[in-house]
């Protein structure tokens, strides 16, 4: 019951929901995953998982294992942290949790210069919804993920890195950004998005923070724009923007960042909207390894 492969396989079905999707996590035939699950329950004597439900639902046996896997996990990466910690940097892991969006537009210059100067550590970045972001913190998944405040402080410890302001994008040859030739003045225009009435718009899903955003706008102007597409990024519905689909609402992170063959349009808001503040979120028992804290540090530069 205390095998790395068999709490690690509990761990991946409670997340993923189904077998199926839990053995292609851990490349490994759904037979062999649910051979391991069985064989823990036999000798628990109890199951883990109600399988008359879809998705699967823990029991209550399941929700104690599950609690301890997670604590098995956390004090696992503690020990290959500390002992790496033992190298000076000339090896060892670290393990980030970021969107998308922020692989693409932040860590990217960041992890090219820590590669550079510390070449033994290996990195991988893990790239989730940011409610598996935080289970991840919390689990000890990884060393540190990239979230937005606020953060419960019984859980998470925070290390501040930068503000985004929300901003607007059209496509360059929209009605709305005037003639500017393929160029993008700076500072930005303003506008009010009480302009964007029944104009094609580009909305984030529900799931992610600028939805709320959206919503929040579209009240406080009683606009209703023409919700053409619905995307899960920022980075996705702005390549979509670039491409001439419709406006969308971006951060300063993206605009700043822009890698895309066609750019859209940037506007600032003429609306009050709260900016977002970025931090590097770790748990609140546990501790940063060096490689953790030289990366944030690193992270905090740019």
């Amino acid at each position: 019951m205390l095998d790395e492969h068999e709490w690690r396989s509990v761990l991946e079905v409670a997340k993923e929901g189904t077998f199926s999707a839990a053995a292609k996590r851990l490349f490994i035939s759904q037979p062999s995953l649910s051979q391991c699950i069985k064989k823990i329950e036999g000798e628990l004597g109890m199951q883990l998982f109600d399988r008359s439900q879809n998705p699967l639902q823990l029991t209550e046996a399941g929700r104690i294992y599950l609690r301890q896997a997670r604590e098995m996990q956390r004090i696992r990466q503690e020990i290959i942290q500390q002992t790496a910690d033992l190298s000076g940097m000339r090896t060892g892991s670290l393990c980030i949790g970021s969107s998308r969006t922020r692989s693409a537009c932040f860590l990217m210059a960041p992890l090219i210069e820590f590669h550079r100067r510390f070449p033994g550590i290996h990195l991988m970045v893990k790239e989730r919804p940011v409610e598996q972001l935080k289970e991840a913190v919390k689990s000890g998944e990884v060393d540190f993920a990239l979230l937005y405040e606020p953060l419960d402080a019984h859980d998470f410890q925070e290390v501040p890195l930068m503000e985004e302001r929300i901003l607007l994008a059209v496509p360059m040859d929209h009605h709305l950004a005037g003639h500017v030739s393929g160029l993008q003045p700076q500072p930005y225009p303003v506008i009010s998005f009480a302009r964007f009435q029944q104009e094609p718009f580009i909305r984030l899903q529900n799931a992610r923070c600028m939805a709320a955003v959206y919503d929040q706008l579209c009240r406080q102007t009683q606009t209703e724009p023409d919700v053409v597409l619905e995307e899960n990024s920022i980075l996705d519905a702005a390549e979509f923007c670039a491409a001439g689909m419709g406006a969308t609402l971006v951060t300063n992170m993206l605009s700043q960042n822009w890698r895309g063959r066609e750019s859209p349009f940037f506007f600032e808001l003429a609306e009050p909207v709260e900016p977002r503040h970025l931090v590097a979120a770790y748990g609140r028992h546990q501790a940063l390894s060096q490689a953790a804290e030289k990366c944030i540090a690193l992270l905090q530069q740019y």
